[in-house]
């Protein structure tokens, strides 16, 4: 996902708009002072909608784990195969504890994800972080695509 052309792309519809005011040395100023502000939020944005075309892919590709990578400045998505043959733990106890504080929004992603997969959040969540450990471990292949968002 290329994030400049479109950074390109609407600081020349600004400028086109800004134009409109006929030269004006205020109106200009203030368009360019627009245009600079507006590209660290876009730049936001996009790594924002990145994650969240993430998380649905990830959502329904259970055997795999897609994540936002920086590729040049760019956010792509990478998706990582699990191995399978990974060795769970059903037999281990569930009492070890780990407090997390997280944004609403990604609360609020993990709470749908779950009930679409009908786990419980707890469930959910210690399946992701087991994909993601075991990942970690070498134990996966990994497999690497692009797709524009």
């Amino acid at each position: 996902m290329h994030v400049q052309p479109v950074l390109n792309g609407l600081r020349a519809s600004l400028a086109n708009q800004g134009a409109l005011a006929g030269g004006d040395p205020a109106v200009d100023a203030a368009v360019g002072a627009l245009i600079d502000a507006l590209g660290p939020a876009l730049q936001l944005a996009a790594f924002e909608l990145a994650q969240q075309a993430a998380t649905e892919l990830g959502a329904q590709l259970p055997d795999r784990t897609v994540e936002v990578v920086v590729v040049d400045g760019d956010p792509a998505l990478r998706i990582t195969e699990v191995a399978s043959g990974a060795p769970d733990t059903p037999d281990e106890d569930f009492d070890a504890r780990i407090t997390l504080r997280l944004p609403p929004s990604l609360k609020s992603l993990i709470e749908n994800s779950a009930t679409v997969d009908g786990d419980s959040v707890n469930a959910w969540v210690v399946d992701a972080l087991a994909k993601r450990a075991r990942r970690g471990s070498g134990r996966a292949r990994q497999m690497t695509d692009s797709f524009d968002l």
